[in-house]
């Protein structure tokens, strides 16, 4: 390598003579010599074009270059440089100066400095080469090679890398396998390829272009194996496990690094991971990528970092920031990538649009067979929709470390390796008819093993919730037990679907797709499982033992009450509230206390049939009477607000209690709501407050809410424990909840100040028909504006 000049030399101010050019020329003259004595000043190295020899262009805007003294390879790269576009410039030298405390990584692309090529304005970076190319390039090439633990290779390599970045408090923000490159089979991160200007796909129309620019490259270290995506395109068939898994670790580690220094890279992909003989290399200047896509063809290679995109951060859309979460999921991708070979929905003919709006709405690859089961739940873990669910990289490299390859541990076949594939159950395939069947000796299975153990113990719990408590807590509430008992509610629903006797509990199933449990929200499906449920006759007389037809007529009850259910809301069927009714009805005559308590709702509100309050307090006061607990706390609710009954504060309080007693969950945040208030009983403030936690402990939405309230304005304020109750209730859809935990973000009240989540709860909150949060929604987008 040529000696680095710590200063720039002479600037050749004699070769541009005011007489001898147009302003335009002076213009551009000035602006080089005003960049270049910033170079200087910011003590960056700076290369005469002359030192270097070979020069070869190997993709877009991207050179492959010798250094003529020592014959090392390096890769110079165009960057668009302009005196009066002061961002661009800031950002170069901003990432400099982040790259010199990142680059002690072996795992960051190295950053050797700047140079100009000779009578233009064309400025490059000198980097690190890798021989390798992307982690996409290297995976199409050496995927059929790699066994599970090269691919577990690579998949520690990155995290380790992504660990090292969020350890620095950097985040990637462009993390893919474009984005990470590949040499000699060890990972690159280029955390300064986003400062790239790409400016045309040949080499004329670059020459042409550069000739009218003022552009500069950076020089940075040369990776001989290209980017990650290059790397696995070469090497992927070659390739064991262990060498994948080599891979993995380098990026992990290095992405660590980056996160440890709080970096975030931004950009993380296959592309911007690097590979210099077989060793991973990050370019940490990939954060401010410029593109100019000037063609359908540098239209469709920007769709690649969709794919690797946060959710969270394209449901935005307005791209105002990322976080070390959004690496997180980018890792996630990545890792799949390792495993597959492939890039992510290759395969995927849907625009970019449709792509995005899938993605966001949790569209996800399948598993390969053959990936070990320890790796699949790392990445899966990654790409989760919900930012705060995801691992932290620290978890991901110690997850990672974890994995021992082995012949017995590979998973092949499809019957683990597989993901549940719940969403694409068909109707057909279950033998369900819409008309009733006969069926004869179900062949109920005695359950021994631990799986149908808690499906048994599962339905036991549901029939409970449902009995007991209001629609909106039992979701809630089931999700709570799966997540309680450390059960994967996706496996749960796969194994009750694939039961033999599944049609003694496919009210729960059904239960499972409306509200989105271990599956996406289906409600057509749902609407099936329940209509199957009402519809379907068993010869109930060969049940043995017995008590399989008491199951067998409370899954009947339930299943033809959630029918009902349907009906009432147009979810899944038109909407028919008649029929709805009418099914109550029924049901009610036949002794269902649910369902009686279901017609005095209708008769309440006038659904289905005209409005009758008397009717309504009567029903329900007739089914509390009989044992049910939500009747009882509706009794409350009519002396309250004069339905069908005289105002009685009092009663009302009193009907609340016994209910909450009972262990009715709204009952209990009620009672609170009677204390604060002081209604039919003395105003309690702590009294309530403990009320209040009783019921939000339990998940009741509201009470966490009302308990994050009691913390911002209450006797014993605590602004962490405030924005901590605000964000549970929150995440389980309470509008207020959601409304006040952006503000808590806005504002930074008992969390770090956080515009893009601030954004994204108050749009969630909006979307839930809050008009503050529609305000102050308009007024930080206006800011940020």
């Amino acid at each position: 390598m040529g000696q680095v000049q710590k200063g720039l030399g002479h600037v050749p101010c004699t070769t541009l003579v005011w007489g001898k050019t147009n302003e335009k020329e002076w213009e551009i003259w000035m602006d080089n010599l005003i960049i270049e004595d910033i170079i200087q000043k910011e003590n960056i190295p700076f290369y005469q074009y002359s030192e270097f020899q070979n020069v070869k262009l190997i993709s877009a805007n991207i050179f492959k270059a010798t250094f003529k003294i020592s014959q090392k390879t390096v890769a110079l790269k165009n960057v668009y440089l302009n005196n009066n576009d002061k961002s661009t410039l800031n950002n170069l030298i901003n990432g400099i100066k982040r790259h010199r405390k990142l680059e002690i990584h072996d795992s960051i692309l190295k950053f050797y400095g700047i140079t100009k090529q000779e009578n233009t304005n064309n400025y490059m970076i000198i980097l690190e080469y890798v021989n390798e190319g992307s982690l996409r390039q290297y995976l199409k090439t050496n995927f059929q090679k790699m066994d599970w633990n090269a691919k577990l290779n690579l998949a520690n390599q990155i995290t380790n890398v992504l660990m090292f970045l969020h350890s620095n408090d950097i985040i990637h923000g462009k993390f893919n396998s474009e984005n990470i490159l590949v040499h000699n089979g060890i990972i690159k991160f280029n955390v300064l390829s986003g400062i790239t200007k790409i400016i045309s796909d040949s080499l004329n129309s670059l020459t042409n272009t550069l000739e009218n620019t003022n552009n500069y490259m950076i020089i940075l270290e040369y990776v001989n194996e290209g980017s990650l995506r290059q790397y696995l395109k070469t090497n992927f068939q070659k390739m064991d496990w262990n060498a994948k898994l080599n891979l993995a670790n380098q990026i992990t580690n290095v992405l660590m690094f980056l996160h440890s220094n709080d970096i975030i890279h931004g950009k993380f992909n296959s592309e911007n991971i690097l590979v210099h003989n077989g060793i991973i290399k990050f370019n940490v200047l990939s954060g401010i990528t410029k593109i100019i896509s000037d063609s359908l063809n540098s239209l469709t290679n920007t769709l690649g970092p969709i794919q690797y995109m946060d959710p969270q951060y394209l449901e935005l859309f307005s791209m105002i920031g990322k976080n070390k979460s959004s690496d997180i999921f980018g890792l996630g991708i990545v890792l799949w990538e390792i495993s597959s070979g492939n890039p992510p929905f290759e395969m995927e003919f849907s625009s970019n649009v449709e792509l995005l709006n899938n993605i966001a709405k949790g569209k996800r690859e399948m598993a390969i067979p053959g990936t070990p089961h320890k790796y699949k739940e790392i990445y899966t873990d990654c790409w989760k929709h919900n930012g705060d669910s995801r691992p932290d990289i620290f978890q991901v490299v110690k997850n990672l470390s974890e994995i021992i390859i082995s012949d017995a541990s590979v998973e092949f076949g499809t019957s683990l390796s597989q993901p549940y594939n719940v969403t694409d159950v068909k109707l057909e395939n279950l033998n369900m008819k819409n008309e009733p069947e006969i069926k004869p000796d179900p062949p109920f299975v005695d359950v021994t093993t631990e799986v149908y153990s808690f499906i048994n113990n599962l339905f036991d719990i549901f029939i409970s919730i449902r009995k007991e408590q209001y629609r909106d807590i039992q979701p809630i509430m089931i999700k709570n037990y799966i997540r309680e008992h450390k059960k994967n509610p996706v496996k749960i629903l796969y194994e009750m679907i694939r039961h033999p006797s599944y049609y003694l509990f496919n009210s729960l199933i059904g239960f499972f797709y409306q509200y989105g449990i271990g599956t996406v929200v289906d409600c057509q499906m749902a609407f099936e499982f329940f209509n199957l449920t009402a519809n379907e006759i068993i010869d109930a007389s060969s049940f043995n033992p017995s008590s399989l037809k008491k199951l067998y007529n409370i899954n009947k009850e339930i299943g033809t009450i959630s029918l009902a259910d349907m009906y009432l809301d147009g979810l899944g069927v038109e909407k028919d509230t008649k029929k709805a009714f009418q099914i109550y009805n029924k049901l009610a005559d036949k002794g269902s206390l649910i369902a009686l308590h279901s017609v005095a709702y209708c008769y309440m509100n006038g659904v289905g049939v005209g409005k009758n309050h008397g009717k309504a307090f009567e029903l329900y006061l007739k089914s509390a009477e009989k044992g049910n607990i939500v009747a009882q706390s509706m009794v409350g609710f009519c002396y309250k607000n004069e339905i069908g009954i005289a105002i009685d504060e009092t009663k009302g309080f009193q009907s609340r209690v016994k209910s909450a007693r009972e262990g009715n969950i709204d009952a209990i945040n009620y009672v609170g709501r009677h204390y604060d208030d002081g209604m039919g009983v003395d105003k309690d403030e702590k009294e309530a407050f403990e009320w209040y936690l009783k019921a939000a402990e339990k998940g009741h939405p509201t009470a966490q809410y009302n308990l994050g309230c009691c913390y911002g304005d209450g006797i014993d304020r605590d602004e962490m424990k405030e924005f901590n109750w605000y964000k549970k209730a929150a995440e389980n859809d309470n509008t207020d909840g959601q409304y006040m935990l952006g503000l808590c973000f806005y504002e930074g009240r008992g969390t770090k100040k956080d515009i893009v989540k601030a954004i994204y709860w108050l749009n969630k909150a909006k979307e839930n028909g809050d008009i503050d949060a529609n305000k102050l929604l308009k007024k930080i987008i206006a800011k940020v504006r």
